[in-house]
């Protein structure tokens, strides 16, 4: 979600799926951001189940991998901070097979990749570099996930 760090406001790519949809949720964002309003507190069970499902088959994914002989290095928590950058960073350095919840940030833009596969073409890491693989539920892919 919107967020501003200092003088500078962060986006992901939900705010950008949201202000395609709906440029009234864009402005009502702004406001949280700036805190002009509370951000509003939603507990939707449906969505609890939907999370839950998606943990479930990322782990099916992730474990899938693991049989294949590739080794994962996950990146813990939800947020995208110096931390979990940071870790994502030094896993893709040391050139880790599989990063799992990548947290990727450049200048404004943040967001998670849900799992990175280093691949054998050159980049500014090395003889490698990653390429990202969406572990979705769902069968059919949204324009969202392709933002």
């Amino acid at each position: 979600m919107m967020q501003r760090i200092g003088t500078q406001l962060i986006l992901s790519v939900y705010d950008l799926i949201g202000h395609l949809s709906c440029h009234h949720l864009t402005a009502l964002d702004l406001q949280v951001a700036e805190g002009a309003l509370a951000k509003p507190v939603l507990w939707d069970p449906l969505l609890q189940v939907l999370r839950e499902r998606g943990l479930k088959h990322e782990k099916g994914f992730i474990d899938n991998l693991k049989t294949q002989g590739l080794d994962a290095t996950v990146i813990d928590g939800i947020d995208v901070n110096d931390d979990s950058v940071g870790a994502t960073m030094d896993a893709m350095r040391s050139g880790q097979q599989i990063v799992v919840q990548a947290a990727l940030r450049d200048g404004r833009w943040i967001g998670r990749a849900d799992v990175l596969r280093r691949v054998e073409r050159t980049s500014d890491l090395g003889p490698w570099s990653y390429e990202i693989i969406d572990s979705k539920l769902s069968q059919e892919t949204k324009g969202g996930a392709v933002l």
